[in-house]
């Protein structure tokens, strides 16, 4: 056996440091997906809207550079996929209402606003993936399909589930003049249905303030259904004994405007103002936002009735 050549020895003696170090970097990554994980309810709680708002995009650049060095990771996708979705409905959709006698900036935050609930479907669909594999080839295939993939799934899958039908459900939403977005509403739900069936109080009883405005905000012909969207808004006051003011806030953007009823309106606001930001610490955010679009639909009024 000829003897090895000074370069080829240096290369071979190399690789298993260089190996290792692609390892520990990865291994590093993970540990600290750990920690953004576990550190993520301290976003919620803080109750300063607008050091969150700054805080929550720096949150999400951070978590893309870690991503896309290490894109296998759960952790990350997991993370990114409900920081889109709730960065987007807390802030931006507000920013719609502020906005809402002024069309030109109203469509600026609502096109901010479907853009970062696109990323968030982006980054649910690809997680659901990375825990299903035929969990897309069966969204692409129909409700069927996809009803018969999700039926076994469990507390642990919904929990992914949840943030691919929040952000995809509010892009619908937010897009209900295009024919083929609105076209995979049935999708949505039956995900969300399965959410609800498995784990109705998860998020703050997100399921329930889904359904709520699902029912709330279109009418009959489409769906729609006032007596259903208040059981399931009283489940979710229910469920977060009263301490969650977003339940108000949005049973009074959606079922109350829809009824058109303005006593109903007021009555609603006027229990987000009643209610205290700290009443629970684990979303303190969530009711400061509560209130801040309680003050702007208020302000706003006119514009709905």
């Amino acid at each position: 056996m000829a003897p090895l050549n000074k370069s080829k020895w240096t290369a071979f003696v190399l690789i298993p440091f260089v190996v290792s170090a692609c390892s520990f970097g990865k291994v590093a990554s993970d540990i600290t997906s750990g920690i953004f994980k576990d550190g993520s309810p301290i976003f919620e709680q803080d109750g300063d809207i607008e050091t969150s708002e700054t805080a929550g995009l720096a949150m999400i650049k951070t978590l893309e550079v870690f991503y896309y060095a290490n894109p296998g990771n759960r952790n990350y996708l997991f993370l990114l996929a409900k920081a889109y979705g709730t960065y987007a409905f807390g802030f931006l959709e507000n920013r719609m209402i502020q906005y809402k006698n002024d069309p030109a900036k109203y469509q600026i935050y609502a096109d901010r606003a479907k853009l970062f609930y696109s990323r968030g479907k982006q980054y649910g669909m690809q997680l659901m993936k990375r825990e299903d594999g035929g969990f897309k080839k069966a969204v692409e295939t129909g409700l069927l399909p996809l009803q018969k993939k999700i039926k076994h799934y469990g507390k642990h899958d919904v929990a992914s589930m949840f943030w691919l039908a929040f952000n995809w459900g509010s892009l619908i939403n937010l897009s209900k003049d295009d024919i083929t977005a609105v076209a995979d509403l049935p999708l949505v739900e039956a995900m969300m249905a399965r959410v609800l069936e498995v784990n109705p109080a998860f998020y703050f009883a997100g399921p329930q303030l889904f359904y709520g405005v699902y029912y709330a905000s279109r009418p009959a012909m489409l769906g729609g259904s006032p007596d259903k969207a208040k059981e399931h808004f009283a489940e979710a006051e229910r469920l977060t004994g009263g301490k969650a003011l977003m339940v108000y806030a949005l049973q009074a953007q959606f079922l109350a405007t829809q009824l058109l009823d303005k006593a109903l309106f007021e009555e609603l606001l006027g229990k987000v103002d009643a209610g205290s930001v700290d009443a629970d610490p684990a979303q303190r955010l969530a009711n400061a936002l509560a209130k801040e679009r309680a003050k702007l639909l208020r302000a706003h009024e006119a514009a709905y009735f």
